[in-house]
């Protein structure tokens, strides 16, 4: 019976270890003075305000509108989630749809996208554990957009805060490594 009560407390802990591993933000980019490479659509018209700050990076339009930015070689590898800081404001009844696309080292694109967007501050976030054929190690460029819904005839104001990547801090990983270890040589031990 102890030894029974030894094996499931070890189960908890490292259950528990386990659900609070600790997590570590990569940015891709906070839009401190944030230039992009390239605006297309409404964002490259002469009737969108665009306002690089130096906390966050503001455009305000009507319309699909998209950006273009080579951000360098961002090693992000283990991601498990992606994490959008944007407000959302303009005309009454405003709706946006940020889309995140994000581009490796070999050209691949990933889209990530929070259609129906009302007016607010969010934290907007994407699941990347099912993600596969992209290269996290690697992240080379980010292509922003905002789909409008319904193309409203209306402005939207979009206030980008940061672009993160969320990736679990190694020194965890080899603690929970280093627990389920112990636990086998001691079972191991016990028999």
């Amino acid at each position: 019976m102890k030894r029974n009560v030894k094996w499931l407390t070890a189960v908890i802990a490292i259950a528990g270890a386990t659900a609070n591993c600790a997590m570590a933000d990569v940015t891709i980019d906070n839009f401190h003075n944030f230039v992009p490479n390239a605006l297309y659509a409404s964002w490259a018209s002469p009737a969108a305000t665009i306002t690089a700050g130096p906390t966050t990076w503001d455009v305000s339009s009507v319309g699909y509108g998209s950006l273009w930015k080579y951000e360098g070689d961002i090693n992000a590898s283990g991601a498990t989630q992606l994490k959008l800081s944007i407000d959302i404001s303009g005309d009454p009844g405003v709706i946006a749809g940020p889309i995140v696309d994000l581009i490796d080292n070999n050209g691949t694109w990933k889209t990530f996208a929070w259609y129906g967007q009302t007016a607010g501050s969010y934290v907007l976030t994407a699941d990347l554990s099912a993600v596969t054929g992209f290269n996290f190690a690697d992240i080379q460029h980010i292509h922003l957009e905002c789909d409008p819904g319904s193309f409203q005839t209306g402005t939207y104001d979009l206030n980008f805060k940061d672009l993160v990547v969320a990736v679990p801090e190694p020194a965890s990983l080899a603690l929970i490594g280093l627990g389920a270890l112990g636990l086998l040589i001691a079972r191991r031990h016990a028999r």
